[in-house]
């Protein structure tokens, strides 16, 4: 099981709609996709599964590992199951428990793939210390130069916990203005911070898929935006 991390310092930059439909994809492909919601505000849980009644959540996984077998659920998507967020989460004083509960399911799926907030608390790095890949999406405007620049000091700090992990970056929300083109030169061409060759079009497709609780290639399946997500697997699985 290769465990996908989709983390940004910055909010509004699109990590859970990444997560969602980069999941989808995933299973289209034929993948078995585990789900990891890891925000408290519990996007994803919405988005995959019910949130009424009582129901085991990562909560349980954080405080007993070895029962993370009970906290999966089955979610209206064929091939994919999620482990459901928790508003009532509490703040983790080690950062291994994840990487000890995804070793009892490593046999069970091909990949998972992990939404966090956008903050590198003890929480964050329980998802980092048991990522593969630690897949960043960005927005390109005036603080994306900024925001990289953190986040790749906090990924040379948990290097020296997880030395195996990757840092991938893909620009998320791509309108081609001069702005967001004069940005991406800027980042791309002056740095070297590692950027997938695919990128997600910015289009109203994709909030209206979320709105309706839809992955983008299940709402509009022929839309240039759902082929940019196959692009952005496709290339993920090329490593």
């Amino acid at each position: 099981m290769k465990v996908y991390v989709v983390a940004n310092l910055k909010g509004g930059v699109g990590k859970t709609t990444t997560t969602v439909n980069v999941a989808y994809t995933f299973s289209e492909m034929g993948g078995r996709v585990l789900v990891i919601d890891l925000d408290p505000q519990c996007n994803c849980t919405r988005f995959f599964a019910k949130v009424n009644g009582y129901s085991k959540t990562v909560r349980d996984v954080l405080e007993n590992p070895k029962g993370i077998n009970s906290a999966v659920y089955r979610t209206k998507y064929r091939d994919i199951d999620i482990v459901k967020g928790s508003v009532k989460i509490t703040e983790q004083k080690t950062p291994w428990r994840l990487k000890e509960a995804l070793g009892y399911l490593k046999k069970d799926y091909d990949v998972c793939l992990i939404d966090t907030r956008p903050v590198f608390d003890m929480l964050t790095m329980n998802a980092l210390y048991a990522a593969d890949v630690f897949l960043t999406p960005v927005k390109f405007d005036n603080f994306c130069r900024d925001n990289l620049t953190m986040v790749e000091d906090a990924y040379h700090e948990i290097l020296e916990n997880n030395p195996d992990l990757e840092w991938k970056i893909f620009a998320n929300m791509v309108s081609n203005t001069k702005a967001q083109k004069l940005s991406s030169e800027d980042l791309i061409a002056k740095h070297d911070y590692p950027f997938l060759q695919s990128c997600i079009s910015r289009t109203a497709i994709v909030d209206n898929a979320l709105s309706l609780y839809k992955p983008v290639a299940k709402h509009r399946v022929m839309s240039n935006v759902a082929q940019d997500f196959v692009d952005l697997v496709e290339e993920l699985l090329e490593d």
